[in-house]
């Protein structure tokens, strides 16, 4: 947190995440990394552990910009701790209902930043994939900029939901390939968000656990 640069902080937890990981006897084999070509990128993952931060900030290069809610930013350590890393804070998991959360992550999207999202929003004990939310790709496409679909699997056995002691297991990160918007509508918007999930869906080996999260149209919010 003392460190000046972000480049520099986020050295110092890359550094750390992998010691902790290998104290833990993790080992992370991650594919697709070449995908992220340009440090401007959306990147979608499935969320099934509190893990996945922490494997995310071993493999992922760069200085990744985690969106997160904002109830962790008035935490007493992880509020400061997150904002030294860059990360960004919405109101809620479907930023579309938020206009200052959708500008504040389109910004960040067109500056060069690689936005991580879990479009779950939540994760459960239960295995399986849950519906995603709107919020990352309604930014991909007012940003336009393609989504890159992320996936990580052994994290949920590795530290289910309600448990605080993680088991060894192997632990994989695939970053598939990037899936450019079709347009700058809603439409599209909803159509990346089919493509990035079923994308997901097919790589993550867990089961479908629903329907998508039925969005409302901007127009029609007050």
């Amino acid at each position: 947190m003392l460190l000046p640069r972000l480049d520099w902080r986020w050295a110092a937890v890359r550094m750390i995440a992998h010691a902790a990981l290998a104290l833990a006897g993790v080992t992370i084999t991650a594919s697709g990394i070449e995908h992220i070509s340009r440090r401007n990128a959306i990147l979608a993952f499935n969320h099934s552990s509190y893990m996945d931060a922490l494997v995310l900030a071993a493999g992922l290069p760069g200085e990744p910009a985690f969106v997160a809610k904002k109830e962790l930013a008035g935490q007493v350590f992880a509020g400061p701790f997150l904002r030294r890393l860059g990360t960004l804070f919405v109101e809620r998991y479907d930023v579309t209902g938020s206009v200052s959360d959708a500008e504040i992550l389109t910004k960040a999207a067109r500056q060069e930043r690689i936005l991580v999202f879990f479009p779950e929003g939540t994760f459960t004990r239960r295995p399986g994939l849950s519906a995603f939310y709107l919020g990352a790709f309604k930014v991909a496409v007012d940003a336009n900029l393609p989504v890159l679909p992320g996936i990580i699997r052994g994290t949920r056995s590795m530290l289910r939901g309600d448990q605080w002691f993680p088991r060894w297991t192997p632990v994989t990160i695939e970053i598939g390939a990037p899936i450019v918007p079709s347009g700058t509508d809603f439409e599209s918007a909803l159509r990346l968000r089919d493509a990035a999930r079923q994308a997901i869906l097919a790589r993550c080996g867990e089961p479908d656990l629903g329907e998508m999260v039925k969005p409302t149209r901007p127009e029609a919010e007050s």
